[in-house]
């Protein structure tokens, strides 16, 4: 890998203590970082190098499993740090001179709220830190609908070309997302399978047993239909979904997504009514409301669970439902794909489902119907699978970071996937600002509103729990 300088945006925060920190010291003890490579973090902090230091040492070391201290001192021997007002020119000069004129190479993520995207790369553009060799990394969410999201991507359009930007979503480097496009392009079994003639539907889950936490006043004003729904499970099902270019290079693969997501059928109040589900958690034994979080507002309409009958109209995918639905406070932290195949009448109930978990175990599994040990015929149902966990995980930020420095936009969102992600998503934004559906509410601790069985129940199946 080249030399790089990479400048993180926000470093005090907590995303980079949790995730941004520990994936590259991880990419350092894996042998992925150069020796040459700088990290120069900054923040509005008046820390010195020292003083970031030790803030870096006692809140992002809790999160690195097997933190080697000689490994850490080595890592943080290689990091400095610089105090920083988004609005101050002075300081975008001063990172500039620290920075130095013979980087060919220059990383910065934005792990900072997206209302200082515009203003951090217009003076980023001032001192000449937009020029070819620059990349910028934005970490979501861009936007709260279609209009907000458009305004950002045009305003960072004026400093930054496409190629340069390269949207977050830690999803896509999560190690079976990375392998289903491999799974479907290189195994003809699948890839002669893998649409409307053989498949009977498509279910993609993400649930999470923690509640809003200390999100609460984030979350209020975002809902799981943002949170969730919009950018991670639409990419997903884009992945799930789409032709599978010639070439798995990024330009062919992003072409690929953003015309599935083109192909979704729109949804109006009327497909509203009947094909979405949106619900809040109430008090449950030990679990409290919603509404009784921290800084929740009064009589909050915000969904915590949404659940979704989508359609995709191409002639590959035509009458296949696709199910997505997502929740916090569930009964157990899930995230799954579930590939639902069609059987002969004669030969129902027994159908095969090809089950490709994301967390928190890391593996494929394929549901077969298999002879009953013992003198009988009888079928039952066992699980072949492929346990990725034994081998070698990279961390979706650890992959994400290492492909923004080599310049791979594979797994990175382009402006318009995320502009056709909020345009379907906008019209159920605005039922629900109208009231037009109800809100469902759900026990926390279960596993979501009886409506959201009934959704799937209607048409014959229900969902794959666990």
């Amino acid at each position: 890998m080249q030399g790089f300088d990479f400048i993180l945006f926000g470093a005090t925060g907590d995303l980079a203590m949790r995730k941004i920190f520990p994936s590259l010291y991880q990419a350092h003890i894996d042998g992925f970082l150069p020796s040459i490579g700088r990290i120069l973090a900054t923040s509005r902090s008046a820390f010195n190098t020292e003083q970031f230091i030790e803030e870096l040492s006692s809140k992002s070391k809790i999160h690195i499993k097997n933190c080697v201290d000689k490994k850490w001192e080595e890592f943080t021997h290689g990091i400095c740090y610089l105090s920083i007002n988004l609005n101050d020119e002075k300081d975008f000069i001063a990172l500039k001179e620290r920075i130095g004129d013979k980087s060919q190479n220059i990383v910065i993520y934005f792990s900072i709220s997206p209302e200082f995207f515009m203003q951090a790369c217009k003076n980023l553009a001032l001192v000449g830190l937009n020029r070819d060799n620059v990349k910028i990394i934005l970490e979501k969410p861009l936007g709260m609908d279609l209009h907000s999201c458009q305004v950002i991507n045009n305003e960072i359009a004026k400093y930054y070309d496409e190629k340069q930007i390269y949207r977050i979503d830690h999803y896509l480097g999560k190690e079976s997302i990375q392998n289903l496009l491999i799974l479907r392009a290189f195994n003809p079994i699948f890839a002669s399978l893998w649409n409307r003639k053989h498949i009977d539907y498509v279910e993609i889950s993400v649930f999470e047993t923690l509640g809003v936490e200390s999100r609460g006043e984030f979350y209020d004003n975002t809902g799981a239909l943002r949170d969730m729904v919009q950018n991670h499970i639409l990419q997903i099902l884009s992945l799930v979904a789409m032709k599978i270019p010639p070439n798995l290079d990024a330009e062919s693969i992003r072409k690929a997504k953003l015309e599935l997501l083109k192909a979704l059928k729109p949804l109006g109040d009327e497909n509203i009514a009947k094909d979405v589900i949106r619900a809040q958690y109430i008090k449950s034994g030990n679990f409290k409301a919603y509404l009784a979080e921290d800084n929740i507002k009064e009589n909050s309409q915000t969904e915590t669970f949404v659940a979704i009958k989508a359609e995709i109209l191409d002639d590959n995918w035509r009458g296949v439902p696709f199910y997505i639905r997502t929740g916090k406070r569930m009964a157990d932290s899930f995230a799954q794909i579930v590939i639902q195949f069609k059987n002969k009448e004669s030969l129902k109930p027994h159908s095969n489902k090809l089950i490709i978990h994301l967390q928190p175990d890391n593996q494929i599994s394929l549901n077969l119907s298999v002879k009953k040990n013992g003198k009988t015929m009888k079928c039952e149902e066992k699980d072949l699978i492929l346990n990725l966990n034994n081998t070698f995980i990279m961390q979706p930020y650890e992959r994400l970071i290492l492909d923004a420095i080599e310049g791979n936009q594979a797994s990175f969102n382009h402006k318009e996937e995320l502009e056709v992600a909020w345009a379907w998503v906008d019209p159920i934004l605005e039922n629900w600002r109208e009231h037009k559906t109800p809100l469902y509410f759900y026990p926390a601790g279960s596993l979501g509103p009886k409506e959201s069985f009934e959704l799937i129940k209607k048409d014959g199946y229900e969902w794959h729990n666990f």
